[in-house]
């Protein structure tokens, strides 16, 4: 396949203007932003997926919010259209359609619920496009109207927390693919809930649930702009990695093919990988992914994860009262021990509870590692950059050592080299996504 390789500072800023020029060029010929109301014909109006927000965009549209995004020296969000120029995936962009949808599911305790999410498709003045069907598992967001079906009516302040969001809209455009985009439970419309942060069976549920209904409502013949081609790929990154993987593991055991699976930096190994992270003596640099872990281990294990049993005070007071999905992580990061020693906020009985694998909170982490208790069959591409600081290079480890274990071959890998620090420009974690996502995409063209 190919990989991306890197480019020396301000490298291909010129070419990556030029693109742009282009791309609005053709968006501005063809139509303007427009919305329409439910009811209106649009893929989604069958009994999988039902509609219930409508609007078109541009390229000049997606233009307008990537310019959003800090533009550095290194790879970033602004290069993403331009490296996939530089590996053939060239011509002009469609049209695309963005529509909130919900669909059934189950909640977090498998009571029958309605979750949202969005659907993003392509399409075209005249004729109809036959596409794959990507489920783009988004990464960690700590708000609920973050999610996914909220790209719409985000601020521009938020809009920096969509780059997902953004590029499900250029790679529909240019790729052509329809992307589903599930929120999962306690996000988007359910707000009555919390986000089970990292457990494997209810994010399964809740995404495998989405694809099936994209698969009942465009593999139909109801749009006459887009329709299924019978393929479809799962890609995701950090918590959408996790999901991603834990997907694949939930469709394949509902019987539906996966034509391709890209997993991407995810907490893959909660106990051998991201335990030892919990109870680190040494600081942590996105200090909020712990009481949003607690949270969701509480909602869906209250007897295990009971709050008074797990929290110290002040944290006990606090940090229950602010995870919510109701506040951003900057508040949530400033009811975090100041020194981001995570452990900070346990009791000394759960931190011995943590440390023992005999323990009933062990064992339940130990049960959502998503890489263990079944053999991937699909075609699979595990991504990771060796020095990670947020989500650590030994969750890929864990998973490519049990894969090479079973003898897989189904399985490629890729470790990306590692980054120079740099506080400015945030985490490591945060820097490799663009490269990442990118990377991903190209490897499902190759596989179309």
């Amino acid at each position: 396949m190919n990989q991306f390789t890197g480019k020396q500072p301000g490298a291909g800023h010129m070419m990556k203007k030029t693109l742009f020029v282009i791309l609005i060029g053709a968006g501005v010929l063809l139509t303007n932003s427009c919305s329409k109301s439910k009811g209106e014909d649009t893929p989604a109006s069958n009994n999988g997926l039902q509609a219930i927000d409508h609007t078109n965009y541009t390229m000049q549209d997606i233009s307008n919010k990537l310019a959003l995004f800090p533009d550095y020296d290194e790879f970033d969000y602004h290069d993403f259209l331009t490296e996939l120029n530089k590996h053939g995936v060239t011509g002009a962009p469609y049209l695309i359609a963005n529509e909130v949808v919900t669909y059934s599911s189950a909640d977090n305790q498998g009571k029958k619920i309605s979750l949202s999410g969005l659907l993003v498709y392509p399409y075209k003045i005249s004729g109809k496009i036959s596409a794959p069907i990507l489920s783009f598992n988004h990464a960690t967001q700590i708000m609920k109207k973050l999610a996914p079906s909220g790209w719409k009516n985000a601020s521009w302040e938020e809009y920096k927390r969509y780059p997902e969001a953004l590029l499900a809209n250029i790679m529909a455009s240019v790729y052509g693919w329809i992307i589903i985009m599930p929120d999962y439970q306690g996000m988007g419309q359910d707000v009555s809930e919390m986000h089970p942060f990292c457990v494997r069976d209810r994010l399964a549920v809740a995404t495998a649930d989405m694809v099936q209904g994209a698969i009942a409502s465009l593999g139909s013949t109801a749009s006459q702009y887009v329709t299924w081609n019978g393929q479809v790929f799962l890609m995701g990154y950090s918590e959408g990695g996790f999901v991603t993987m834990a997907a694949q593991r939930e469709l394949e055991a509902r019987n539906v093919t996966l034509k391709g699976v890209v997993c991407m930096e995810g907490p893959y190994d909660l106990t051998g990988a991201m335990l030892p992270v919990m109870l680190a003596d040494s600081a942590f640099p996105q200090p909020y992914f712990l009481p949003m872990t607690i949270a969701g281990y509480n909602a869906i294990y209250p007897n295990s994860f009971t709050y008074n049993v797990v929290l110290k005070e002040p944290y006990l007071t606090n940090l229950p009262k602010y995870s919510t999905g109701f506040y951003n992580d900057s508040v949530v990061n400033s009811y975090m021990p100041a020194n981001k020693v995570l452990k900070g906020i346990f009791t000394d009985a759960f931190i011995d509870t943590l440390g023992n694998q005999g323990s009933l909170a062990f064992n339940i982490f130990s049960a959502n590692n998503s890489f263990t208790g079944w053999t991937p069959k699909s075609l699979m591409y595990l991504w990771h950059c060796v020095n990670d600081d947020c989500v650590p290079f030994s969750n890929y480890q864990s998973a490519r050592n049990r894969f090479d274990e079973l003898g897989l071959t189904n399985v490629e890998y890729y470790e990306f080299p590692a980054l120079t620090p740099d506080p400015a420009k945030g985490t490591i974690h945060q820097r490799v996504a663009p490269i990442a996502f990118l990377e991903g995409s190209l490897w499902i063209s190759l596989h179309q």
